[in-house]
């Protein structure tokens, strides 16, 4: 296997090292490719051991039909991959193919990490891509990153524990009320050994669907925050109710959340429903998870679901990379070939080609075919991607979760923790 060990600490330094990558790291002068000669390409990515299987064997395709070029992989969960992508950058060895997330594009792209997809002969056809979603990789007018898959977001619950409990289960029009009517049964029929909900307070993505339902949004388009101290405030509060009435996960189960699927509380059975991605429902997810799922889309107390179609991941090409044709190549045959679609499927989300999303659809079984069906049944309420966070939002959701913490651990009021946060985030804006 050609992938690294995963990374195991989380990256609170990644802004930091970033800044210093900005310094090291300019457009290179390449010519474009090596006229067919011997290419090594280095390919890193997030993700659990079931993607990485699924990447390996359509890149063991791409090996085959382009001879001459050869990928190494290395790949390891969110919070660790950005915090080793950054310190790869700031040493000058940045990979030539980078999976991006819609979150953290703008913050590479302004800092010339990333090179603009059409130059260079970096060129990837994108004519069976939805414009929706090439707008998550656009900064400033100039594409670079490119969408390797299409989700939303996700409530994913343990139907045998729900019914064990009498808990009603999600249904249209249901509200957060109504998970906490939910949640509280589950925790109470198992003595709170597993907690009805995953503590969804720390989670900045969870809090976007929130604001969204209520017409405010995480960014305004000029990318100022487009909430307030009070919005923070509200939704620290409602997640606090749930946790400290045992319906949510108590705060040390909480704080273990990493980004990795096997560090889950659903995963880890203290928790039987949680807030996700449906990108997240790979072919082994209900033997990792050790049960069966069902998702439905988030509560919500307005007419508004909240949640939006968006690219579950982008890929770029590093502005360093001596290779740009050839990576251009690598990402042209992951999103494109029908082949590769094939063994990929939707392990990063519903793909984004959509003549081989049409036809990866038909063939799917389990967990995949779950989420390509709930995607399928909720694309008609999901609003368009709002365009990607200003520079800085990656500190921002860092801190979102730290200050929660504070929150948790009862080491802070709520207000004096909302107030903190909007301070860290204006700062984190502004430099």
């Amino acid at each position: 296997m050609r992938h690294a060990a995963r990374w195991a600490s989380r990256f609170a330094a990644v802004i930091a090292l970033t800044l210093v990558a900005s310094t090291a790291v300019a457009c290179g002068d390449d010519d474009g490719g090596s006229d067919g000669g011997p290419v090594t390409l280095r390919f890193t990515w997030w993700g659990n051991a079931d993607r990485a299987e699924l990447t390996e064997k359509a890149i063991d395709l791409f090996e085959a039909r382009y001879t001459n070029i050869k990928v190494e992989t290395s790949f390891s969960e969110f919070n660790a991959y950005f915090q080793k992508l950054a310190t790869d950058i700031a040493g000058g060895g940045a990979p030539d193919v980078l999976q991006m997330d819609y979150r953290y594009v703008r913050e590479y792209a302004d800092r010339n990490v990333l090179r603009e997809f059409g130059t260079a002969g970096a060129k990837v056809d994108n004519s069976k891509f939805a414009p929706s979603l090439l707008k998550g990789g656009t900064v400033g007018g100039k594409l670079y990153s490119v969408p390797m898959g299409q989700n939303t977001q996700t409530f994913t619950y343990d139907p045998a524990a729900w019914q064990a409990a009498g808990a009603a289960p999600p249904k249209d029009g249901w509200t957060w009320a109504d998970l906490e009517a939910s949640a509280t049964k589950v925790s109470q029929t198992t003595a709170n050994k597993v907690r009805g909900v995953v503590d969804f307070g720390p989670i900045e993505d969870w809090f976007e669907v929130w604001l969204r339902q209520q017409g405010k949004s995480l960014y305004t388009d000029d990318g100022k925050i487009g909430y307030t101290s009070g919005d923070v405030q509200k939704y620290w509060e409602l997640a606090d109710k749930l946790r400290k009435s045992g319906a949510a996960t108590q705060a040390d189960v909480t704080s273990k959340l990493d980004g990795s699927q096997a560090n889950d509380p659903v995963t880890q059975k203290t928790a039987s429903s949680g807030f996700g991605y449906d990108s997240g429902l790979t072919p082994k997810t209900w033997e990792i998870m050790g049960r069966e799922m069902k998702i439905s889309p988030f509560p919500s107390d307005s007419s508004n679901l909240g949640q939006y179609a968006k690219p579950s991941m982008l890929i770029s090409i590093a502005a360093k990379s001596e290779h740009p044709k050839e990576a251009a190549q690598l990402i042209d045959f992951l999103l494109n070939d029908a082949e590769a679609g094939k063994v990929l499927g939707t392990s990063r989300g519903m793909p984004v080609n959509s003549d081989i999303r049409a036809s990866v659809g038909s063939g799917l079984t389990g967990p995949p075919k779950v989420a390509f069906e709930f995607e399928t049944a909720v694309l008609p309420k999901l609003k368009d991607a709002p365009p990607p966070p200003p520079k800085g939002a990656g500190a921002v959701k860092q801190a979102f979760q730290r200050v929660y913490e504070d929150v948790m651990f009862q080491r802070s009021a709520i207000p004096a923790a909302a107030d903190k946060f909007m301070n860290e985030a204006k700062q984190a804006l502004a430099g």
